[in-house]
């Protein structure tokens, strides 16, 4: 079969998200390019760190989210248009950096499509990629959109008197792991997608811990406070919580971890140094995760 017309589906995680080494950081960022780099809220944070190679493949991911039911797949080219295939090993690091960003863009599933360009030394490259839409229909995908909408309101109606960016975060914080229930089949069930999703944990109130993070992402980015998730471990499991920037400094959060508390106030994994955090949660050691600040 000729490699040019060679599609393959690639999928991302199963029971949470672990990350590829990412070529483009060799060192951990210092806590002043961190604070400075993207803008107030890094809305692109991890975009900015892939080399250009990477970074086309993230816009090709980009454009085909905009437009996720189209068959065709979207060819990875740079900004002059020039088609710039990707080595294959980099496309799962890209497509979470992508998802990472963007939590509104909810109905992507963990898996996405890849063309084979070139097989060369025994490395494949990709030049188009496509994402697998969750909802099965445009219609379906307008009203979740709507709805997402609404139910993000509804918890950041709550903010509207708090005035302080660390009392918001703590308002927002409470009423998600108050609200959502993690659900822990969807670590072990391919079908059940949404739970991956903010969707999952705003909807449908129930989420592991991704799509729990990918929530407190959204709601803080939406109160103009910056904020990042952070793959790692947690007691040795894959698993992802949330770092924030407020009053001068970052600070830590695990929601998924205080998700169920009856007392929405007596969150335990909120607002901690990564010291404290790192009593029983561990970063990745390689890929994006080397360029998330430290909370001191």
């Amino acid at each position: 079969m000729n490699a040019l017309r060679i599609y393959r589906v690639a999928a991302l995680f199963a029971a949470a998200v672990i990350l590829a080494g990412c070529s483009a950081a060799a060192e951990t960022e210092s806590q002043a390019e961190a604070e400075n780099r993207n803008g107030d809220n890094g809305v692109e944070w991890f975009y900015e760190t892939f080399d250009d190679a990477q970074a086309a493949a993230y816009d090709a991911f980009r454009i085909s989210a905009e437009r996720p039911f189209e068959s065709e797949p979207v060819l990875i080219t740079d900004k002059s248009g020039k088609r710039t295939p990707v080595p294959v090993s980099d496309l799962a690091m890209v497509y979470q950096g992508f998802l990472y960003d963007h939590p509104e863009i909810f109905w992507l599933s963990s898996s996405y499509n890849y063309r084979v360009s070139v097989m060369s030394g025994g490395e494949e490259t990709a030049d188009a990629v496509s994402v697998i839409p969750i909802p099965e229909s445009e219609s379906e995908l307008n009203a979740r959109k709507k709805e997402f909408e609404n139910a993000a309101n509804e918890i950041l109606d709550k903010t509207l008197t708090e005035a302080g960016d660390g009392g918001k975060a703590q308002i927002l914080y409470d009423c998600l792991t108050a609200g959502t229930e993690y659900e822990e089949e969807a670590l072990y069930n391919s079908a059940l997608m949404n739970e991956h999703t903010a969707y999952g944990a705003l909807c449908e109130k129930r989420a592991v811990c991704d799509g729990i993070a990918l929530a407190y992402k959204y709601l803080l980015d939406r109160c103009g406070i910056r904020c990042l998730l952070i793959p790692g471990t947690a007691e040795g499991m894959p698993h992802v919580w949330n770092t924030a920037f407020w009053d001068g400094k970052w600070h830590e959060s695990d929601p998924s971890w205080d998700t169920g508390s009856e007392d929405i106030y007596s969150g335990q994994y909120f607002d901690l140094t990564t010291v404290e955090m790192s009593k029983d949660h561990e970063r990745e050691e390689t890929g994006i995760a080397l360029l998330i600040p430290v909370a001191d």
